[in-house]
């Protein structure tokens, strides 16, 4: 993912599903080569490089979350 892609998730009016090495991710902030993400489901905050990030193309939902689809 590139940061345009990544700013245009964070600020996107639905909330869409990222992740980073299989595991669903919210976007935090963007910085130009990183972001700041939230692990779903747990408080951990880890800062990722953006080219890492991959886009599911698909709105956030439980299922997606916990691998149910």
């Amino acid at each position: 993912m590139d940061r345009k892609e990544a700013e245009k998730i964070l600020n996107a009016s639905e909330h869409l599903e990222v992740q980073y090495q299989n595991v669903p991710v919210w976007i935090e902030n963007v910085q130009e080569t990183t972001a700041d993400v939230t692990i779903m489901g747990t408080n951990r905050r880890i800062n990722v490089p953006l080219e890492e990030l991959e886009d599911m193309e698909r709105p956030l939902s439980e299922e997606n979350i916990y691998g149910l689809q």
